[in-house]
């Protein structure tokens, strides 16, 4: 059993709303609600494959009313181009078209076209986060998590999942074991290593994109300028903004939404 934390909060982050597709593909959602300021914006996606299927029920233990997450990956988005379908994604995925290549020249960390997350029958439920710190040190973080494996090995955390979402063996839910989710955990270490705590006080190796959700949904009045950081220098920061569609379920929707709980 994961050991968890309510939040004090009595109320949703009214800067990250619910904001309907409608119709359009996750990368023209993307480019509709991609924050306009350098700040570093982040996409959550919950997928309806296999892989995803198996995240999805594995970070029930991350909420309350044990459900599901909508959520099984995340990524940082890169800068806007001309043709969105083309935008980079920086990101350590468990699946996918581009597969991971020799992970270990990068510490599992590639760069992918958002063109291969824009089909919302494979990618219903979708999330664009406007966290407020600047890109440029954020990409410095992730150069230097690319090649600083023995701070955080992504691979270790990559093969322990592939191995429960494929059913090898007897592996259990690495979550349960403090493995977090690859994708989520490289997010959190990069921003925290930027200076910026994403999810206050859950350890970034135990990281998951549902623990990133609650962040966003119900941390927002917690402080995010890490102990290192000068807070007078940079006075206090706005919440995490942005929008939301998550309307696909794996099970009926819970009657009530469930509180975030955290470590």
């Amino acid at each position: 059993m994961l050991s968890l934390r309510r939040s004090t909060t009595s109320s949703f982050n009214a800067s990250f709303v619910s904001t309907p597709r409608k119709n359009r593909s996750n990368a023209s959602y993307v480019e509709a609600y991609s924050p306009e300021a350098d700040h570093v914006a982040l996409l959550l996606l919950g997928g309806k494959g296999p892989v995803d299927f198996r995240l999805r029920v594995a970070q029930s233990h991350a909420r309350d009313d044990m459900a599901p997450s909508a959520w099984s990956h995340v990524a940082i988005l890169g800068p806007r181009v001309n043709n969105p379908l083309r935008r980079v994604l920086y990101e350590v995925p468990l699946s996918g078209r581009f597969g991971l290549g020799y992970p270990p020249a990068s510490n599992g960390v590639i760069q992918t076209p958002l063109a291969e997350y824009d089909d919302p029958a494979l990618y219903p439920n979708i999330a664009v986060l406007d966290v407020p710190i600047p890109m440029a040190s954020v990409k410095q973080a992730i150069a230097r998590f690319r090649t600083q494996r023995a701070v955080m090995d992504a691979l270790e955390l990559s093969l322990a999942w592939l191995a429960f979402a494929w059913g090898v063996g007897s592996t259990g839910n690495p979550l349960l074991a403090g493995l977090g989710v690859p994708s989520a955990a490289f997010v959190e270490y990069v921003l925290g290593a930027a200076g910026y705590d994403l999810v206050p006080g859950f350890p970034s190796r135990s990281s998951c994109p549902e623990a990133i959700w609650q962040s966003a949904r119900w941390w927002h009045e917690v402080a995010r300028l890490a102990p290192s950081v000068d807070r007078d220098a940079h006075g206090p920061l706005p919440p995490i903004a942005g929008v939301y569609d998550a309307e696909h379920y794996l099970l009926e929707p819970p009657v009530a939404p469930a509180r975030g709980r955290r470590r």
